[in-house]
């Protein structure tokens, strides 16, 4: 479902997170996570070519089709450098693969990204390094749309990412979510449950005084 122009959503079903896919200006389509293993179809409909894919953190249920998807469409994939170690060797203990039962494959990891880097050209998806989820957490700020991808940093439905896994850090969260208040937001659209399409700005900087 196209939820803003040149933003698919594919809504994450059970545990699996929500994917985006992100179809640029300038040519190059992006995907926001790709969901567990068995998500791999449901991505595969909605996308004609993927150039690259980016995860928001290591865990399972948003990384489990790397492999899949990089095999089909050649894509490159990056992630934060602090998380990028545990899926490119499919650490189950890290990854939260073993959670749900699963075996994370090895995946070679093509990049990685670090605080203000930007996914593509000059004026592309800024990432916004934000532990606390995981040590190597990120969001995507579209700073001319005003959209920020959220990961599992924060919900819509006034949530926040649990910390009671490996490397999670409440402290370092309630940080990031500072961070990203003073961001000029108005699009929301977080790694699982519903999307925020206006207003945004004034929900995240009221979730700092929760």
């Amino acid at each position: 479902m196209q939820i803003v122009p040149g933003v698919t959503l594919i809504e994450g079903v059970g545990a699996n997170s929500n994917c985006y896919l992100v179809e640029c200006d300038c040519g190059v389509n992006v995907l926001v996570d790709t969901g567990m293993a068995d998500n791999f179809l449901r991505v595969k409909e909605h996308v004609k070519r993927l150039d690259i894919i980016v995860n928001t953190h290591c865990h399972y249920d948003h990384v489990g089709a790397n492999v899949l998807l990089k095999k089909e469409f050649g894509a490159k994939l990056l992630a934060h450098e602090a998380d990028a170690g545990y899926i490119a060797c499919g650490d189950g203990e890290y990854t939260c693969s073993s959670m749900f039962g699963k075996v994370l494959p090895a995946v070679e990891v093509d990049g990685v990204l670090r605080e203000g880097d930007v996914v593509f050209g000059t004026t592309g998806l800024e990432v916004v390094h934000t532990p606390g989820h995981t040590r190597g957490g990120i969001c995507l700020y579209d700073r001319k749309r005003k959209i920020l991808f959220s990961g599992d940093t924060l919900f819509a439905e006034g949530g926040i990412g649990r910390t009671d896994l490996p490397s999670g850090d409440l402290g370092a969260l309630r940080a990031s979510i500072l961070k990203i208040s003073l961001l000029d937001v108005d699009i929301l659209l977080p790694g699982h449950g519903e999307c925020v399409l206006n207003g945004a700005g004034k929900y995240i900087k009221d979730m700092c005084f929760r």
